[in-house]
Protein backbone atom coordinates (compact mmCIF):
# COMPACT_ATOMS: atom_id res chain seq x y z
CA UNK A 1 0.00 0.00 0.00
CA UNK A 2 1.22 3.53 -0.71
CA UNK A 3 0.24 6.89 0.73
CA UNK A 4 1.20 10.39 -0.47
CA UNK A 5 1.72 12.92 2.31
CA UNK A 6 2.26 16.68 2.00
CA UNK A 7 4.56 18.42 4.46
CA UNK A 8 4.85 22.15 4.98
CA UNK A 9 6.50 24.28 7.58
CA UNK A 10 6.87 28.04 7.53
CA UNK A 11 8.97 29.65 10.22
CA UNK A 12 10.99 32.71 10.98
CA UNK A 13 14.72 32.07 11.35
CA UNK A 14 14.54 33.67 14.82
CA UNK A 15 11.56 31.53 15.92
CA UNK A 16 12.08 29.43 19.01
CA UNK A 17 10.56 26.03 19.65
CA UNK A 18 10.70 22.50 18.37
CA UNK A 19 10.17 22.26 14.60
CA UNK A 20 8.91 18.68 15.02
CA UNK A 21 5.78 19.97 16.80
CA UNK A 22 4.48 21.21 13.43
CA UNK A 23 1.14 19.51 12.59
CA UNK A 24 2.48 17.98 9.37
CA UNK A 25 5.63 16.62 11.01
CA UNK A 26 3.65 15.25 13.96
CA UNK A 27 1.33 13.43 11.53
CA UNK A 28 4.11 11.87 9.44
CA UNK A 29 6.11 10.93 12.54
CA UNK A 30 3.02 9.05 13.76
CA UNK A 31 2.79 7.17 10.45
CA UNK A 32 6.48 6.25 10.64
CA UNK A 33 5.91 4.89 14.15
CA UNK A 34 3.07 2.73 12.73
CA UNK A 35 5.49 1.04 10.34
CA UNK A 36 5.21 3.20 7.22
CA UNK A 37 8.51 3.70 5.37
CA UNK A 38 9.61 6.58 3.12
CA UNK A 39 9.75 5.36 -0.50
CA UNK A 40 10.41 8.72 -2.17
CA UNK A 41 10.53 12.38 -1.27
CA UNK A 42 10.59 15.64 -3.22
CA UNK A 43 11.30 18.87 -1.39
CA UNK A 44 12.19 22.53 -1.68
CA UNK A 45 12.83 25.45 0.62
CA UNK A 46 11.24 28.72 -0.44
CA UNK A 47 12.48 32.02 0.95
CA UNK A 48 9.76 34.58 1.67
CA UNK A 49 10.77 38.23 1.98
CA UNK A 50 8.52 40.45 4.06
CA UNK A 51 9.80 43.59 2.33
CA UNK A 52 11.59 43.82 -1.01
CA UNK A 53 14.20 46.15 0.52
CA UNK A 54 15.02 43.72 3.34
CA UNK A 55 16.76 40.38 3.28
CA UNK A 56 14.49 37.39 3.63
CA UNK A 57 14.17 36.14 7.19
CA UNK A 58 11.48 33.50 6.68
CA UNK A 59 11.49 30.17 4.94
CA UNK A 60 8.84 27.67 3.94
CA UNK A 61 9.78 24.02 3.63
CA UNK A 62 7.48 22.03 1.35
CA UNK A 63 7.64 18.36 0.45
CA UNK A 64 5.66 15.50 -0.98
CA UNK A 65 6.51 12.19 0.67
CA UNK A 66 5.53 8.82 -0.73
CA UNK A 67 5.13 6.29 2.08
CA UNK A 68 4.87 2.53 1.71
CA UNK A 69 3.63 -0.20 3.99
CA UNK A 70 3.22 -3.91 3.30
CA UNK A 71 -0.41 -5.00 3.24
CA UNK A 72 0.68 -7.87 5.52
CA UNK A 73 1.48 -5.31 8.25
CA UNK A 74 -2.17 -4.25 8.52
Amino acid sequence: MQKLVYLSNSRDYTEQGNINENKYFTYINGLLEQGWKVADMTHDVLAAATDLDQKSHKETYVSFVLLEKNDEDE
